[in-house]
């Protein structure tokens, strides 16, 4: 099979991230009879793992996966853009100085709520900064944003903020998240923005 020049799914994916982060993908697994997008386990299974569970042949995956990329590719293009905000750097920074990774940045990431929230990377390499695009604040400088292609198909235009004690995640009115099923432990969202109570926000309190 031709494999698609833009391939951001592959089959090592957790199933969470892939309708995380293209929540039409749901659709496209139903139609292969996958619905565990839905179930538990779907935050550690990988798109792979869950087809072979169920009986699929290497070829049937593949196909799969060919199917949500040309799916993927064939969505509305968003900017390909986060704007963080100088309160947002200076908590970003207050956070990794504490931490002792001055050097360090922080990757926006799906997690397995639904939501969005941020994780510091140490590990940016070549292949990882080729892979992702990376983001500052002008005023703030040595705060490094990074994400990937895919996360930025989902929130491409969105702005990171820091206001009541939490990182904010304010997504454009058209890449509302509506269906997460956060909890106020994760990502907490509601009208389009995402307030992300995690380690890294209480410790830039």
């Amino acid at each position: 099979m031709t494999k698609r020049k833009n391939s951001f799914i592959h089959r090592q994916m957790p199933i969470a991230e892939i309708v995380t982060l293209v929540p039409e993908a749901k659709s496209v697994l139903a139609e292969y009879g996958l619905h565990c997008f839905s179930c538990a386990g779907s935050e550690y299974e990988t798109l792979g793992e869950g087809c072979l569970g169920h009986g699929f042949s290497d070829e049937e995956v593949d196909e799969l996966v060919d199917d949500l990329n040309v799916m993927l590719n064939e969505l509305p293009p968003r900017p390909q853009l986060l704007t963080l905000t100088a309160d947002a750097a200076r908590a970003i920074k207050k956070v990794a100085k504490d931490e002792g990774q001055d050097d360090a940045g922080l990757e926006v990431i799906a997690d397995a709520a639904g939501g969005f929230c941020m994780e510091f990377c140490t590990d940016m390499g070549a292949a990882f900064l080729a892979a992702h695009s990376t983001f500052q604040n002008p005023q703030i400088p040595g705060v490094r944003l990074f994400a990937s292609p895919l996360t930025l198909k989902r929130i491409g235009g969105a702005t990171i903020d820091f206001r009541e004690g939490r990182f904010k995640l304010d997504l454009p009115e058209d890449a509302k998240i509506t269906d997460c099923g956060c909890s106020g432990t994760s990502c907490g969202c509601s009208k389009g923005s995402c307030d992300c109570d995690s380690k890294t926000a209480q410790k830039a309190k």
